[in-house]
């Protein structure tokens, strides 16, 4: 037992023998020594341990000796607790024995060694730090939310009478690394300083360190390029090359913690020019397109302004994706000075340039003049547009214009009106019968083309001219009957002149049984006479130009002959060598006056004929037709088809100059298919770029675009998405069982400007002609006959 309380406990009892000491005195006695024993708790010497006591006291005469088992206790793992800051926490404590220790409360102990009492959660709800009883035995101290002042000594104690008990527990409050606002994506201006921030937060304090593409940055490869602080890495003269994957890591090591920020580092470019805005035409009521493009990293964003005026996009204004303008339905108020600002995070730069709105040209005065013959007529044009249209005149369906001033005509006269830059005259001088006609004035700005036709009336008398057809001729259709015959005069008169007729001197009524008149304005008179005419009497000369796997060309000449009737066709019979001519298939032809003449003055016409079979032998007549009827058969020719082969090349009957800017209608025709159904045409075009040389040659291309167009019934394709004012190379070939045939190559060019061509010029009929037609017709109909 120890020495003190063993001297104690003498005493007492000494005292208690002697009688000095009542049995109640003795009893307090006895409890004063035990709680002098308390003072010093973890004295294992004294009965004590960490808030533990254990012992005997002496009982009197009355009470019984008492064995003490008591204590009040932390439970925690350890008595020094971490808690992570801004986190909440508790820690229990809790007394036990016999008899178990009471009135359980908790204080903090400040370093003096002084106690500050913690307050119950009841009194104070709203204090971060706070004491919640849970039993008799138990009680808790709660940290609402771990400050770092809450670090420390905390104990907890509980009492007996006369005792007390206590246990501590030690705080310690740390902060788990983290990275605050640290951005995943940092950037950096080229051939700039930057740095690259991480905000690294950690209690105790972290080291901080870098990686760079998976590479350690430290002393002995830092150089000149990095300097690091406890707050980011300073990168030096930025170029592409520092671009990647930075890692930022904080380590604590006695807590024994690593943990890492990866930070993506973006070096960026401010915006350089790729295509400057310019100045730029566009026509009033179409689209036109402000060009504005810049390079950067990242890629440039892009704002427009008008004047100071920023452009919000809308339906009429649109920003494109590589920051063009688009602007729709062009009016004369878009005209002006724009602004194209192109930025991104390493800086910006703008350019300005201005919008010419175009006005068309429109012709607003232009009226028809008439004059007597030998007056001078006078024409003037006026028109307007932006910039000021260019004027002309020219004869309708003439293709020459006459010049402003001279050389013109002795008769035409060209001049700028004085004072009116906009409008043109022409002048007739002295007016006669060939001046009778329309006359086209044409205005023409960039923007485009205006014209209207004027007309210039001469009034004369009725004339007949040398063209006038003097015979009319008619057949006989049997024997008693003749066939019906039109009678018409041309006379030239402004105005229209009154016409009649007469047979034999007499006038022809409308009413009488042969005739019937049509027209009887007019009084020129023209002595029609009458003449029988008979179908052709001989055969026409028939020729084989050109032999094909499934067609023969044949040429076809009039025979020789007098006949009033001019042959107007011929008729084609053909059939295999050994077939009979009953079975001959046959077609008509009809002459075209464009065809040409022979050696002989005879016109030749130029038929084929189709649908042939490849290999065979064919025979070939013709006869000739006129209006009274077909003629005799001709001797027939033999000839043998070719065997199959590819097809013909194609001839294209487009034009090479496209009316379109952005398109090419591409027409064309295949002489012979080979004698093999054409399967597909191949069709494949390129824009090509000419050279300044005489003549010139190509210097350069784009590569061939191509399609397939399969027929039957295609004989024409739109080639599309072509550049304006551009030209164009073009290869095609046709293919059928057999192979393709040989490439037929053509150039062509794309028109400048707008897409509408130029409206048809359709004039008005020079001079004006009056038509009178007296019909003699078969006494079966019901109009009047004429019998020859």
């Amino acid at each position: 037992m120890n020495p003190m309380l063993l001297c104690l406990s003498l005493v007492s009892i000494l005292n208690f023998a002697a009688g000095q000491l009542s049995p109640e005195e003795y009893r307090q006695q006895q409890l004063r020594d035990f709680n002098f024993q308390n003072i010093a708790p973890n004295d294992p010497s004294r009965g004590f341990q960490g808030g533990r006591f254990t012992g005997l006291i002496p009982g009197d005469g009355r009470n019984p000796a008492q064995m003490i088992d008591s204590r009040v206790e932390v439970i925690a793992s350890s008595k020094r607790l971490e808690m992570a800051l801004l986190k909440g926490g508790i820690v229990s404590c809790r007394s036990a024995g016999t008899p178990a220790p009471t009135s359980l409360t908790w204080v903090r102990v400040h370093p003096d060694g002084a106690t500050e009492d913690i307050p119950l959660r009841t009194q104070s709800p709203r204090s971060n730090v706070r004491v919640e009883p849970v039993s008799q035995s138990e009680i808790r101290l709660d940290f609402a939310r771990i400050r770092e002042e809450d670090s420390g000594r905390y104990r907890c104690m509980g009492f007996l009478p006369q005792m007390e008990f206590k246990d501590e527990i030690e705080i310690i409050t740390f902060q788990e690394i983290n990275f605050g606002l640290t951005k995943a994506t940092q950037y950096g201006r080229i051939y700039t300083d930057a740095k690259i921030y991480c905000d690294v937060d950690s209690i105790p304090v972290a080291d901080v360190s870098w990686e760079f593409n998976g590479a350690t940055v430290n002393n002995e490869n830092l150089g000149d390029k990095f300097d690091i602080a406890q707050d980011g890495i300073l990168v030096k003269n930025l170029t592409l090359e520092d671009e990647g994957e930075y890692l930022c890591r904080a380590v604590v090591l006695s807590r024994n913690k690593n943990e890492r920020f990866p930070i993506h580092f973006i070096v960026t470019i401010p915006p350089t020019w790729l295509r400057e805005p310019f100045l730029t035409e566009g026509v009033r009521g179409q689209d036109i397109t402000m060009p504005c493009e810049a390079g950067g990293k990242p890629a440039p964003d892009y704002l427009w302004f008008k004047g100071t005026m920023g452009i919000t996009p809308n339906d009429r204004y649109q920003v494109l994706a590589g920051g063009d303008l688009r602007i729709r339905g062009l009016t004369a108020a878009d005209g002006g000075l724009y602004r194209c600002v192109a930025r991104n995070m390493a800086g910006e730069l703008s350019k300005s340039a201005e919008l010419i709105v175009l006005e068309p040209p429109r012709i607003i005065e232009l009226q028809n003049r008439t004059v007597d013959i030998g007056e001078d007529a006078l024409l003037v044009c006026e028109a307007t547009g932006n910039p000021t249209p260019t004027i002309k005149w020219r004869k309708i369906n003439e293709y020459k214009f006459y010049n402003t001033g001279s050389p013109n005509p002795d008769d035409i006269e060209v001049y700028m009106m004085e004072g009116r830059d906009n409008a043109l005259a022409l002048r007739v001088r002295s007016a006669q019968r060939v001046h009778l006609s329309n006359y086209t004035c044409f205005a023409e700005n960039k923007a485009g083309i205006d014209e209207k036709n004027a007309k210039i009336e001469v009034r004369f008398q009725p004339y007949f001219g040398p063209q006038a057809i003097r015979v009319f001729y008619t057949w006989m259709i049997t024997e008693n009957r003749g066939a019906p015959v039109n009678l018409t005069c041309f006379p030239e008169a402004f105005p229209h002149p009154a016409m009649t007729w007469r047979r034999h001197g007499a006038p022809v009524a409308d009413m009488e049984p042969l005739y019937k008149v049509y027209g009887t304005y007019g009084t020129s008179n023209l002595r029609v006479t009458l003449m029988r005419a008979y179908s052709p009497r001989q055969a026409p000369i028939l020729s084989i130009n050109q032999i094909y796997p499934d067609a023969i060309d044949l040429a076809m000449a009039p025979p020789v002959e007098d006949n009033v009737l001019n042959v107007t066709g011929y008729r084609v019979y053909w059939k295999r060598q050994n077939d009979q001519w009953e079975s001959a298939r046959s077609a008509t032809f009809m002459i075209d006056q464009q065809d040409p003449l022979d050696r002989n003055g005879f016109r030749l016409t130029r038929v084929r004929v189709e649908g042939l079979e490849p290999g065979t032998p064919y025979e070939f007549a013709g006869t000739a037709l006129n209006s009274a009827g077909e003629g005799t058969r001709s001797t027939a020719i033999s000839r043998r088809t070719s065997e199959a082969s590819a097809p013909q090349p194609a001839e294209v009957k487009s034009r090479m100059d496209s009316q379109y800017p952005d398109k090419y209608l591409l027409r064309w025709v295949v002489t012979s298919n080979g004698g093999s159904p054409i399967n597909k045409y191949m069709i494949r075009w390129r824009k090509i770029n000419f050279s300044n040389t005489i003549p010139p040659e190509i210097v350069g291309h784009t590569p061939w675009q191509t399609v397939s167009v399969e027929p039957p019934g295609n004989d024409e394709y739109k080639v599309d998405d072509l550049e304006p004012q551009s030209d164009y190379e073009l290869e095609m070939v046709a293919y059928n069982r057999i192979g393709g045939s040989a490439p037929t190559r053509i150039q062509f060019k794309t028109a400048y400007g707008t897409k509408p061509p130029r409206p048809d010029r359709v004039g008005a009929a020079v001079g004006q002609s009056c038509n009178q037609v007296l019909l003699a017709s078969v006494a079966l109909l019901s109009t009047a006959r004429l019998w020859l």
